[in-house]
């Protein structure tokens, strides 16, 4: 994933956490997504994720320990699936920033019924982070023309 967008404001902007979040995206309407910040400082933030699905609600916790400037480990855990994500930013020039993340997850010991296969997963992150990368970069513009 590549932003239009120098490394200093894209990892600002991927790692701000607010309960506004969903909105960039567009999660808040596709899925309902509600975030609550639990705890937020320099180096660490825990927020919880609730969610609609088909037939009730999904929850999740994360643990984001923040390695500025480029790098962000997460941990989460919910009814459903825990995970593991590695984040890292790679400034490709003064303006253009390569997101790269690496990630495994698993069923939770809760986890019942079907869930989606591992391709379907990656899929909906994959398109997650391209409307991410739009709205990072429309914020940016809006900043620049400002200065």
């Amino acid at each position: 994933m590549i932003f239009r967008a120098p490394l200093s404001f894209a990892f600002d902007w991927c790692t701000d956490y607010t309960p506004d979040d969903a909105k960039y995206a567009g999660e808040d309407k596709s899925i309902h997504l509600r975030r609550r910040i639990i705890s937020k400082s320099r180096r660490l933030v825990i927020f919880e994720n609730l969610y609609e699905e088909r037939d009730g609600w999904g929850w999740e916790r994360h643990r984001v320990n923040l390695f500025p400037p480029d790098r962000w480990h997460c941990e989460g855990r919910g009814n459903y699936h825990e995970s593991v994500l590695d984040y890292r930013l790679i400034p490709l020039s003064r303006n253009r920033t390569r997101l790269e993340m690496r990630w495994k997850s698993r069923p939770a010991e809760l986890a019942t019924g079907p869930r989606p296969s591992r391709q379907a997963v990656e899929r909906a992150v994959a398109n997650l982070w391209k409307r991410r990368a739009r709205a990072l970069e429309r914020d940016f513009r809006k900043i620049s023309r400002t200065n």
